[in-house]
């Protein structure tokens, strides 16, 4: 079997055209009443737009809270926002969850390119079905962003959105990046930090790794790992380990001392490298982090010798727990 048999770099240099087209999917699309509370329901690829809106609205009052399981909490009501995002549609836990949901009087949207979800939900927004769930970040998140505005929840502005636009079409400097990172990284585990504010931002790093070069991956983030998890590089193997930092132009500046300071004291036991993000508004620095680690898993993979695209592992679990 060809290693690119169904041409995910492809994909990912698609990435930018992407979150420009899902722009255009939620037009029209609002809700009306009060909203005190957002929820986003959905697992692995799904649920990473979830995670990515608690960064956007990290400063707005209305909370935002993801949800990876069958339930939503006890304080969804009339007056919760909830997103069920399943990019099959047939996500058992987002079902189970949007049912809660439903139970609870919750105002939903559906994010979906089909399957059960589209037939049971009233207000959808249908995604372009075909692709992998996590290689359509960019349709699973901005159908949430663009309904929020439209309801005059969040103000999105456009010049934010061209100047992230604009990061992402340099595709071929995040590419060769990619490639350098994966040959540091190759034969070895990495462990990636973030500041807590993009925790996001390293989580979809690590599932990168797992699904598209099929490696383990681990993350922490600045600065609670300087609490703990610092400790256990005293027994950690240069040829067994890498650490990655992202590093970002708004982190606090005891964040960024922080990881001068940890970079510095672990490189005694393993190497180290730095990844920043690019642009100065958010959605910019959120999506050229996260940009980095496509093409870094994508090379990992060939050097791995394995197909980036499919993931068996987690179909075969699926059938057995038909």
């Amino acid at each position: 079997m060809p290693l690119n048999s169904s041409n995910m770099l492809k994909v990912i240099e698609d990435f930018p055209h992407q979150c420009r087209t899902a722009m255009q999917l939620p037009e029209g699309m609002s809700v009306s009443g009060k909203v005190d509370k957002i929820v986003v329901c959905g697992m692995g690829g799904s649920a990473v737009g979830g995670d990515l809106l608690k960064i956007f609205m990290h400063d707005y009052k209305i909370p935002v809270f993801v949800v990876r399981d069958y339930r939503v909490p006890g304080f969804v009501d009339e007056s919760t926002l909830v997103f069920a995002v399943s990019y099959s549609g047939n996500t058992e836990e987002t079902i189970s969850a949007f049912e809660d949901a439903s139970g609870k009087k919750a105002k939903i949207v559906a994010v979906t390119s089909g399957g059960q979800l589209s037939a049971m939900a009233k207000k959808i927004i249908k995604i372009p079905s075909g692709m992998q769930p996590r290689a359509a970040l960019g349709y699973l998140f901005f159908p949430v962003l663009g309904v929020l505005a439209n309801s005059g929840i969040i103000d999105v502005k456009g010049l934010e959105i061209e100047e992230m636009l604009d990061v992402l079409s340099k595709t071929e400097d995040f590419r060769k990046e990619g490639d350098r990172l994966a040959k540091k990284i190759f034969g070895r585990t990495p462990v990636i930090y973030a500041s807590d504010m993009l925790r996001a931002v390293a989580y979809r790093w690590k599932t990168q790794f797992n699904e598209n070069s099929k490696s383990p991956a681990f993350t922490h983030v600045f600065s609670e790992m300087n609490h703990n998890e610092i400790v256990g590089y005293q027994n950690m193997d240069r040829n067994k380990f890498i650490s990655i930092f992202i590093r970002d132009m708004e982190d606090n500046e005891r964040i960024k001392k922080r990881m001068d300071i940890t970079k510095e004291i672990i490189s005694s036991r393993v190497d180290v490298q730095e990844v920043f993000t690019k642009g100065s508004g958010l959605l910019a620095r959120m999506f050229s982090g996260i940009y980095y680690a496509d093409f870094a898993s994508y090379y990992l993979a060939l050097a791995n010798k394995v197909d980036p695209t499919p993931v068996t592992v987690i179909e075969n679990l699926k059938k057995k727990l038909k």
